[in-house]
């Protein structure tokens, strides 16, 4: 039995994390990935499994463009945010203004990645729900 193989774009950056300059994106190479057809699609905000790419029909793929106009009307990645926080604490961090310092960064590192970003983005329900409420937003 022959597998069918798909062409994703993907893109790939290079983060850099100091105590002196915070987080910073130091590469981002955009390209493509052959995947088969048993590879999990995933939520590009939260990770939510959307299914095996062979019986997968992705409801919602925004382009990078939509994306960022949604970030400069205000949208963050709750989601992301939340699990991140839970991973700091899981590794020992527990005081909040150091938390909030490392999230400040780490948000606006990731409105950096958007804003460069050329790979559209595949949603779940929950997250293009959420985000269709900045499209409408004035900046």
């Amino acid at each position: 039995m022959t597998q069918k193989t798909y062409q994703l774009p993907t893109e790939n950056l290079i983060i850099e994390v100091s105590k002196k300059d915070g987080i910073s994106i130091t590469h981002d190479k955009v390209g493509m990935k052959n995947i088969d057809e048993n590879t999990p699609a995933i939520c590009d905000m939260c990770s939510a499994p959307l299914g095996a790419y062979k019986n997968i029909d992705v409801k919602h793929i925004l382009s990078p463009e939509v994306v960022s106009r949604a970030v400069k009307n205000g949208y963050r990645p709750e989601v992301m945010i939340k699990k991140s926080v839970e991973e700091l604490i899981a590794l020992g961090e527990t005081d909040p203004k150091i938390l909030a310092g490392i999230m400040d960064e780490y948000v606006e590192s990731w409105i950096e990645m958007v804003d460069i970003g050329e790979t559209p983005w595949a949603l779940c329900d929950s997250c293009y729900a959420i985000i269709q409420k900045y499209l409408g937003a004035k900046s």
